[in-house]
């Protein structure tokens, strides 16, 4: 029980007012108010009748304590078919330091849960059989439990007592408490959630267990013998080191797509190792085998990957998975390994025009670029179509020129005071071509 003061309620009531509720029953069993029977009345009520077949009180008798419920047990008596079950209010340590008992269950089984104790007192237990004929046992030795609900003092003096690649050390002292075990928590960052990472019953504890290079937060908390478990201790921060042979942590793959026959890969890296480069490995099998050079696809200093793959059906059945190295050549475990995401390419965006300039001759078209995503194919270029009518499609228009750097286009050698119709279509590296943008007309000067 927790060494804290204990409020001492009013003494229990008295053995007459209760009665049996589940007797024969198996299970735990409960009192409610009622007239007990007087034990004075039971025929062979002196152990020592010869006629007594209870001559011995049951043994094994056992009280724990709790934060719900004080638990009893005991041996079941051959010639028992009931207990009945005693309590006192305890008023010292001395075994005949109690309160008067009273009878507060009778049961058919051979242990009791007594939920109805006052929270926080110390209570002396004892219990006695009968039989169908009336006959009694003498009592157990009396045993004390309680309900103990009041958590231990915190622990006192929380220190990092050393850092080092294997670890951080904590130790603490217990604040005088009955606490009989220590849990400790750890956070990335002082104000995030706390999380168990291990408990001890000594008052020192060594967190192999986190990201090397990484700073955590720290804090402990005593449990007492029933469970309740104390205040946090003061916080301590403390880092595993970061040695030339440290691994990094494993890749998290997260995008990983296949449009057509351009595959693309990215991932995030834990900072707390610097890394120096990232090898991209595939197999037709998971997990992918990282260990044999046949698997290498490539390395990168980037989070990312790029590539073409085979234009059949089986180069989208392969699984893709990163190691990350340090400059001292020392790698990670390999990611997760993905099978990427296959979509049929698609064309670019189409674009408009912002400006159409006719000049002496000549008209300059400029037009807005277009984006792509990461799993999109790259722009290449435009594609400029020009007709001398309107409604300009891809089949009627007269002219068309390709180009792959910018996204304007000057068109000479005109002739002054005709009528030029234009449209233009984004193109991109998997050969696709957009639809065309709006039309636009211009009219050059002689």
């Amino acid at each position: 029980m927790s060494q804290h003061h204990r409020l001492r309620p009013a003494a229990v009531a008295s053995a007459a007012a209760f009665v049996v509720l589940a007797l024969g029953f198996t299970g735990t069993a409960h009192a409610a108010p009622a007239t007990a029977p007087s034990s004075a009345a039971r025929t062979g009520d002196d152990p020592d009748q010869p006629d007594n077949p209870l001559y011995d009180a049951p043994e094994s008798f056992h009280v724990a304590s709790g934060r719900e419920a004080v638990s009893l047990s005991w041996s079941r008596l051959s010639a028992a078919t009931a207990y009945e079950v005693y309590r006192a209010e305890a008023e010292g340590t001395g075994p005949d330091e109690v309160g008067p008992y009273a009878l507060i269950a009778t049961v058919g089984t051979d242990s009791y849960v007594d939920d109805a104790a006052d929270p926080d007192v110390e209570y002396a237990y004892k219990v006695r059989a009968l039989d169908d004929a009336g006959h009694v046992s003498p009592y157990t030795e009396a045993r004390r439990g309680t309900r103990d609900t009041v958590a231990p003092f915190a622990p006192r003096d929380l220190t990092r007592a050393r850092e080092d690649e294997r670890g951080v050390t904590l130790t603490w002292r217990s604040g005088d408490s009955d606490a009989v075990k220590y849990v400790v928590y750890r956070a990335e960052t002082p104000n995030a959630h706390r999380t168990k990472i291990g408990t001890t019953t000594s008052l020192t504890f060594r967190d192999t267990k986190g990201d090397p290079g990484l700073t955590y937060s720290y804090e402990v908390k005593g449990v007492d013998a029933v469970g309740n478990e104390s205040g946090a201790s003061n916080a301590v921060t403390g880092t595993k080191t970061v040695t030339p042979s440290t691994a990094p942590k494993a890749p998290t793959l997260g995008h990983a797509g296949l449009v057509g026959k351009r595959l693309t890969l990215s991932w995030w890296q834990s900072p707390h190792v610097p890394v120096s480069s990232y090898t991209v490995y595939r197999s037709k099998t998971s997990p992918v085998d990282v260990t044999d050079p046949a698997n290498r696809v490539a390395t990168t200093t980037k989070t990312e990957y790029t590539g073409m793959v085979g234009e059949d059906a089986g180069e989208r059945d392969y699984y893709y998975a990163i190691v990350a190295t340090t400059q001292h050549s020392v790698a990670s475990p390999a990611s997760a390994s993905v099978k990427p995401t296959y979509k049929d390419p698609q064309p670019p965006r189409a674009t408009e025009f912002y400006e159409v300039a006719p000049g002496a001759g000549s008209v300059r078209l400029a037009w807005f670029d277009v984006p792509y995503g990461s799993d999109e194919a790259p722009v290449s270029g435009y594609r400029v179509y020009r007709s001398t009518k309107p409604h300009i499609t891809k089949e009627n228009a007269e002219f068309s020129h390709d180009v792959t750097t910018g996204a304007e286009y000057v068109d000479r050698g005109l002739t002054g005071g005709t009528e030029y119709y234009y449209a233009v279509a984004t193109l991109n590296e998997d050969g696709l071509e957009s639809a065309l943008s709006p039309e636009v007309s211009a009219t050059p000067s002689g």
